[in-house]
């Protein structure tokens, strides 16, 4: 690629980011998804400060994790939900056939996505940080250096959580492909993992031959779905934080940063070998 194609393509991802940037915050989804997000976690805090009301006990050293992590949860799915929509939706109206016929590459298309999604999370987690540290002053609960950790984390995973989205969305051709796909996939990792926590409690002998096989089929696809699944990024990096091991931690932020490489690398080339067209 030459430097003029480089610069070409640079600014037609900004001027996209741009576009799609404003277009999200003039709407309600991030609003709406903020307001659900605080709520859920205002719950969560309201019952915990209870808790230590009733029993007088203190029950975490980190009080505000679980909360934030809740939080991210209800984010992400917000950000999985508007990634997976993101291609399918320019494709059904035909605006991403004109795109492509300017100066727009799919690379340059699904990097402006991609980083206008980054910013609406850097965004919520402005709004997140002035909540939590609300919180901790009103509630004596501490806003410690983990919880910092802890939202340093959440931005690589939601890096994966948009490239799942965004790779979601390039491989089908309508909005409802694209939410009916992203839907069932959730649903698929969430019942096996149900079904994987219960078979944990049989040993092997006291099961049937044909129920020994099922445990053995699932516990292929949780092995599998713990490397697909971009919450589990998330689930395994909240555990390496309370571990405080630095390595589980770095690791987890280099898996991430790997996944989101490898899932923007195949959107682009589904996205050139489908082309612009339903």
């Amino acid at each position: 690629m030459s430097n003029r194609e480089l610069s070409l393509s640079i600014r037609s991802m900004k001027i996209l980011t741009k576009r799609e940037l404003l277009s999200s915050l003039y709407g309600w989804g991030i609003y709406g998804a903020m307001f659900v997000s605080f709520l859920v976690s205002s719950f969560i805090i309201r019952n915990f400060l209870k808790g230590i009301g009733e029993n007088n006990i203190f029950i975490s050293s980190y009080p505000l994790n679980f909360p934030l992590f809740i939080s991210v949860i209800v984010i992400s799915l917000y950000l999985v939900i508007v990634s997976a929509v993101s291609i399918s939706r320019e494709r059904e109206q035909g605006t991403l056939e004109v795109l492509f016929y300017g100066p727009v590459s799919s690379s340059s298309f699904l990097l402006g996505k991609y980083f206008t999604d980054m910013i609406l999370y850097f965004i919520i987690t402005g709004f997140s940080l002035i909540y939590f540290f609300g919180v901790s002053l009103l509630t004596n609960l501490g806003f410690t250096p983990i919880l910092l950790k802890a939202y340093l984390l959440s931005i690589f995973i939601a890096s994966c959580v948009i490239s799942f989205g965004l790779f979601i969305s390039s491989l089908t051709g309508r909005v409802r492909s694209s939410i009916i796909w992203i839907i069932g996939i959730l649903i698929a990792f969430l019942v096996i993992w149900f079904l994987q926590n219960i078979f944990l409690y049989f040993p092997p002998e006291v099961l049937s031959p044909p129920l020994r096989y099922v445990q053995k089929a699932l516990s292929v696809a949780y092995y599998f779905i713990n490397w697909i699944s971009p919450f589990s990024y998330l689930s395994r990096g909240m555990e390496s934080i309370q571990l405080g091991s630095p390595k589980p931690f770095l690791l987890n932020i280099l898996y991430s940063i790997i996944y989101t490489v490898v899932l923007l690398s195949l959107s682009v080339y589904i996205l050139k070998a489908k082309g612009v067209r339903i």
